[in-house]
């Protein structure tokens, strides 16, 4: 409060201990007292006040509901008549039974929820929110306000709390796309080389010159004397290459980015990649996007970080995964799906053309695009001839072309990533966990 309104207040004591006024002395000292409430409140309401925000998960699959957790807590001796919190929130995501307000950005709402702390308590409120929409979603600043009990005064606070959330991209079964539930990609045709599994030991023989010494069964040698090596069980690996042409697309009305087909894109290419794992494939990923950052969330950041993880963002904006098999194969392609955002890069097929020599032999390659010219065919062209079964997955108004050899399958456009977003939205389809 201005210090001229305590000389307003001394003004009624004086007056009624000139004129021995008790009443006039007891408003005196009434608005004195007030003036000195507003004056503690106005200084220490905001000391020694805590907040913090909360999630059940920081990763969740398409479709899945987490629960928000917002905690106050007011660790002085001064209660809180009111307490205001402004917490900035994604646009995207859909809170049940709130309604965020809008700010200027268009992608950002905030929600406000009021308080009442008292002296030494924690309040906890808790939202639930549905992920509906693939990402790396910031929540905060948050925006905090408070002041005395008759609202003359108020305090102001922003808090430097950025948090984030990764939503995985929808998985949907192969058949919904239009692709055969059995051999999609036609009938796999076995490597000419088989290879040794060192897990798998079938038996044991006597040692050969030129084993190595991890195949030396150390027990066996010890058991007859003489040196025994390992017999391993031979198997075979199918390896499955897909290549994300994750490129601006625009729209001819006003060249903004069409959002469906870029979403359309990204799911068709987690769907096939999550069925080659769970049949067994070795699948890489290449893309000519760009990671998103999770510079605000240092936790999520450990939860994914890993010596391949890394090498793949530092590759010159060029998404790298090379074939691999295993859940963790499976995490690090839905993670980068999660965060590949279309930016102004190398057109696909330079970068199809700069991996092929990379590629294992016999593997299949799967091309995920919304454009087509005569370079890019010219490349699925030379990759078809070099041995490898070639499949083309064209989302959006692709001009249809048959190439002799090689399966080319016309996914849809924004009609079909409607349909895919209405079964989620209806609970339909159960979203897979990495």
């Amino acid at each position: 409060m201005k210090r001229s309104w305590y000389f307003f207040a001394l003004i009624p004591l004086v007056v009624s201990i000139v004129f021995h006024q008790l009443l006039l002395m007891v408003i005196g000292l009434l608005f004195l007292l007030i003036l000195l409430l507003v004056d503690i409140w106005a200084t220490f309401c905001l000391t020694n006040l805590r907040y913090k925000r909360a999630f059940s998960q920081q990763r969740a699959c398409f479709g899945e509901e987490i629960v928000l957790t917002q905690v106050v807590e007011n660790a002085k001796l001064l209660p809180l008549p009111w307490l205001e919190v402004s917490d900035r929130v994604p646009l995207a995501l859909i809170f049940h039974g709130l309604r965020p307000h809008l700010v200027s950005d268009g992608r950002r709402a905030i929600i406000e929820s009021l308080f009442s702390p008292r002296w030494y308590e924690r309040i906890t409120r808790s939202y639930r929110i549905r992920c509906l929409a693939r990402g790396v979603h910031t929540f905060g600043p948050a925006v905090l306000r408070s002041g005395d009990l008759f609202g003359f005064v108020s305090r102001r606070q922003e808090l430097d709390n950025r948090e984030q959330i990764l939503v995985y991209p929808p998985i949907v079964p192969l058949s919904q796309l239009g692709l055969p539930a059995r051999h999609p990609f036609g009938e796999r045709r076995a490597p000419w080389r088989l290879l040794e599994d060192p897990a798998r030991i079938s038996g044991i023989r006597d040692y050969r010159q030129g084993d190595e010494l991890r195949r030396i069964h150390w027990k066996a040698t010890a058991r007859v004397m003489s040196l025994q090596s390992k017999i391993y069980e031979t198997s075979t690996t199918y390896t499955l290459v897909l290549f994300l042409n994750i490129s601006l697309h625009l729209s001819p009305l006003d060249l903004a980015i069409n959002q469906d087909l870029k979403e359309l894109a990204i799911c068709v290419t987690a769907s096939v990649a999550d069925w080659g794992l769970r049949e067994g494939y070795a699948v890489g990923l290449y893309c000519n996007g760009m990671l998103a950052d999770l510079e605000h969330s240092r936790e999520l950041a450990q939860q994914i970080e890993d010596q391949q993880w890394k090498r793949t963002e530092a590759l010159s904006k060029v998404i790298r995964l090379p074939p691999a098999s295993g859940p963790k194969q499976r995490q690090h392609i839905l993670e980068t799906l999660a965060r590949v955002e279309p930016y102004y890069g190398d057109p696909i097929e330079v970068i199809m053309s700069a991996e092929s020599t990379r590629l294992p032999f016999g593997a299949t390659v799967i091309l995920v695009t919304s454009t087509l010219n005569e370079a890019l065919l010219t490349v699925l062209e030379r990759l078809r001839h070099s041995g490898h079964p070639v499949g083309l997955l064209s989302i959006g108004q692709v001009p249809m072309v048959k190439v002799p050899g090689m399966l080319v399958q016309h996914i849809g456009g924004e009609e079909t990533w409607r349909t895919i977003l209405a079964l989620y939205e209806r609970g339909q389809s159960r979203p897979g966990s990495p």
